[in-house]
């Protein structure tokens, strides 16, 4: 399993996020506060992640979006909707209709301080890799949590401490983490 750099594709993916984010806003073409950028951008980070297999309740998302808001809850105002459920179901078909055969998953998805935005993809999983668990593994490594993805593989993969070790020092290798 590799992690490919955004050249590695045809379309860079924070090139599609933000075209996807720019869908879920009243006006696209002014300045929205970064409130409402981050909850757009992660609107369309879970309905891409949707679309390749990676389904989670979305009420369980709901944390997320209700924590942004509490810094600003004029940020519906920027929406086009207050409805979270619709805005997700037009950027999954959406990502359906215009990009169907990209199977990229979103490890960590975000803006930056300079505006732009960071996109961490893995390559669709591998034919019988359980893509959820290696997306737990990946975002274990990713977040800083060496020693929980050691135990996830301990558990889950029944290694031994040594070999998942092992393991989450290839993967920290990938992502450039000393």
């Amino acid at each position: 399993m590799t992690r490919r750099k955004e050249a590695d594709h045809p379309r860079k993916m924070s090139d599609i996020m933000k075209e996807m984010t720019e869908r879920l806003f009243r006006s696209p073409d002014v300045a929205h506060s970064s409130e409402a950028v981050h909850v757009a951008l992660f609107f369309a980070n879970v309905a891409w992640n949707e679309c390749v297999g990676l389904v989670h309740p979305r009420e369980s998302y709901r944390n997320v979006w209700e924590t942004i808001e509490a810094e600003n809850p004029e940020l519906w105002n920027e929406l086009k909707s207050n409805d979270i459920n619709a805005m997700i179901d037009e950027l999954v078909q959406y990502k359906k209709s215009c990009f169907p055969n990209d199977q990229r998953r979103i490890l960590t998805c975000g803006g930056t301080p300079e505006g732009t935005i960071r996109v961490e993809w893995l390559a669709p999983a591998a034919p019988g890799v359980d893509a959820k668990w290696e997306m737990q593994l990946y975002g274990l490594v990713r977040t800083g949590e060496p020693e929980k993805a050691v135990r996830f593989l301990k558990k889950t993969r029944g290694m031994s401490r040594s070999d998942a070790q092992t393991k989450v020092a290839a993967i920290r290798m990938q992502f450039g983490m000393t």
